[in-house]
């Protein structure tokens, strides 16, 4: 048996005993998911403005949001909440690559590790690993570089729409940010931290489709004696579905 912590012995088969589609639901969703780490009561208020309709549920015992198809201007997608973690984020997408989806575009918020206004748009080129769920779907490492491709396909409807950006690099962990994690962190280049990027990153590598995540800042964590929560990015929520279902329906269908 190896000496190494289990975690680190990654398998890349791509067959589980238990497949995400194991359900076998009758359910096609349009191939551009627009991922979205936001309150139930922001996609009702988005989705009283355009026309759609539901496809499907995810159902488990604590969790079961609608998917939708959602018509911006004749382009079909698929939205869906997501939910907080990595664990039950990435459970979700990939049960969603399952039934159709070959373009992710997640978006939601993040504390940020340097002196950030709230609700500031940054966009993920690279996520440090230390989260757990990555490691069940890509060798071991402590980066994980997102599709630069893709991003730069993001961007550029980013760039239309007339909204300004960074690029950064962002912590995936949990709800663990001691002082001296956050000092480490910063100190290794990341302006963020979440709780889902990096994971959903490698995921969506392992199904060979495209991702990409806008992070939109929150709580402010670079102060380590002076914590401040401020409002959670709530402005963001709904500027978030706007700008991210506006730019997948520019990519062209994969």
């Amino acid at each position: 048996m190896s000496e190494e912590p289990f975690i680190l012995d990654f398998d890349a088969n791509q067959h589980a005993v238990l497949e995400p589609d194991h359900d076998q639901l009758p359910y096609h969703f349009h191939s551009r998911l627009l991922y979205a780490f936001v309150p139930k009561e922001n996609i009702d208020r988005f989705l009283d403005e355009v026309p759609h309709k539901v496809l499907g549920t995810f159902d488990t015992i604590s969790f079961q949001p609608s998917i939708y198809e959602i018509n911006l201007d004749g382009q079909l997608l698929t939205l869906c909440q997501a939910p907080l973690g990595a664990p039950a984020a990435t459970q979700l997408l990939d049960w969603l690559i399952s039934y159709g989806v070959k373009q992710a575009l997640a978006f939601g918020n993040a504390g940020a590790l340097v002196d950030l206004p709230e609700n500031t748009l940054l966009i993920p080129t690279r996520a440090i690993r230390d989260e757990g769920t990555s490691f069940h779907y890509a060798a071991t490492g402590n980066i994980i570089n997102l599709q630069l491709d893709f991003i730069k396909k993001i961007e550029k409807g980013v760039h239309k729409l007339n909204f300004k950006f960074d690029e950064i690099t962002t912590w995936t962990t949990v709800f663990r940010e001691t002082p001296k994690k956050v000092a480490q962190f910063k100190q290794l280049g990341a302006a963020t931290v979440e709780m889902e990027c990096s994971a959903l990153a490698a995921c969506a590598e392992f199904r060979k489709v495209d991702f990409a995540q806008l992070l939109f800042t929150a709580d402010f964590l670079a102060k380590i004696d002076d914590y401040d929560e401020r409002n959670w990015g709530d402005q963001s929520h709904n500027l978030g579905l706007e700008i991210g279902s506006r730019v997948l329906a520019m990519i062209a269908e994969k």
